[in-house]
């Protein structure tokens, strides 16, 4: 993601630090369901499995599907049901950002090594009306940079159901994020610093993709020989990433003309549940709520021509390579600490942000281009109209 190893390559430390580590992953789609049902919830799940949509996918884009154990929330060709969840923070956009975020002042330099230079100016983070927007402002002084925005949520959250609505950038090579990491900026956590302590990724995006990826990183500490070390993550450490190329992950989202001047998607919701050993996204999935306004189903959306990706995708800790390769590391280190689905078991912070470049194939990346092949990206925001998180009632 836009941080320390892009999540879409990690070419800073995979490439330089890690050339030799694997990156392998594996999905499983759950086909059961049980207990009480709406009747809409039902008939959808039963023409995405008449159709066979869970299958294919399953099989095209993921490998073969592997047995695991039962979900503790009832999944039927990506239907969430037999659930209930209640309203417990909807963050308030159209207040003084200050009051919920931690605005970011620091560059991408030496991270990623996009031309972002996060400042906090007035100019990058701001309201517009009831909305939260992130803006690449201006080119930095000396041209090496274009001044971008970057923002932490001051509270954690963890298991539950999250809800993110927003107008994202697009063309320009421009690379936002919607995400989640632990404790502060640099991704340290209970089980020391980045990648050990986790890092979620709900959606990425570069430049004309039609698709947004959603990711999780782990890691486990090195010592040079092979094996891990109980070192939280530093020096020596090694990245555990879900994603095996860039469209690895990806869920579509639009198609989008760049060469017709477009700057964005429509506005889309995306939606995250996290539970213990399982989280799930789905991109404009249909929110089921009761009288009370509690949600009690989340299904798929349709769409009407088959798409290269799929709407929804799910990582199971026991089918998904990535994740249940630090179980030694995390048993081992944190013995009385670490649950089996860490380091996913801790609260975690919200961070919305934008960078410019710095990926394989973009036009500049900092120090370079950045205020000529991607001058085109200042003026592009990030609009949030709702975020909200929602606990299993």
């Amino acid at each position: 993601s836009s941080h320390f190893g892009s999540s879409h390559l990690a070419q800073a430390i995979l490439t330089d630090a890690f050339p030799d580590q694997p990156r392998p992953r594996a999905l499983a789609i759950f086909a059961r369901m049980r207990g009480p049902m709406p009747m809409a919830a039902v008939a959808t799940a039963a023409a995405t499995l008449a159709r066979g949509v869970w299958a294919s996918d399953t099989v095209a884009l993921r490998g073969p599907v592997a047995p695991v154990a039962e979900s503790k929330q009832n999944f039927a060709g990506g239907a969430l049901a037999g659930v209930e969840f209640s309203l417990k923070k909807q963050f308030d956009l159209a207040s003084d950002p200050t009051k919920q975020w931690d605005i970011g002042v620091f560059s991408d330099e030496h991270l990623t090594h996009s031309c972002a230079n996060y400042v906090d100016d007035g100019t990058t983070v701001f309201n517009r009306g009831e909305d939260l927007v992130l803006k690449v402002s201006s080119v930095c002084e000396g041209g090496g940079c274009l001044n971008s925005a970057r923002v932490m949520s001051k509270e954690s959250f963890k298991y539950g159901l999250y809800t993110f609505t927003a107008r994202v950038p697009k063309c320009n090579s421009v690379w936002p994020a919607i995400w989640l990491l632990p404790e502060d900026k640099d991704g340290n956590g209970v089980y020391g610093g980045w990648p050990c302590s986790g890092e979620i990724d709900v959606l990425e995006t570069v430049d004309d993709h039609t698709f947004g990826t959603f990711n999780l990183v782990a890691g486990y500490g090195t010592g040079g020989d092979g094996g891990f070390t109980c070192n939280r993550c530093r020096p020596g450490y090694a990245v555990s990433s879900s994603l095996k190329n860039s469209s690895s992950g990806a869920l579509f989202i639009e198609d989008v003309d760049c060469s017709n001047g477009a700057t964005s998607w429509q506005e889309h919701t995306w939606v995250m549940h996290w539970e213990d050993n399982k989280l799930t996204t789905w991109i404009d999935p249909t929110l089921g709520k009761d009288a009370d306004g509690r949600i009690i189903s989340v299904l798929p959306k349709q769409e009407p021509v088959e798409r290269e990706f799929p709407s929804w995708k799910t990582y199971d800790r026991a089918t998904t390579t990535s994740w249940s390769k630090v179980e030694d590391f995390m048993g081992q280190c944190y013995p009385g600490v670490a649950s089996e689905s860490a380091p996913f078991d801790q609260g975690f912070k919200i961070v919305l942000n934008i960078a410019v470049g710095g990926y394989d194939g973009a036009g500049c990346k900092w120090g370079d281009g950045c205020s000529t092949g991607c001058i085109g990206a200042v003026g592009s925001e990030l609009v949030i109209s709702n975020i909200s998180f929602w606990e299993a009632a």
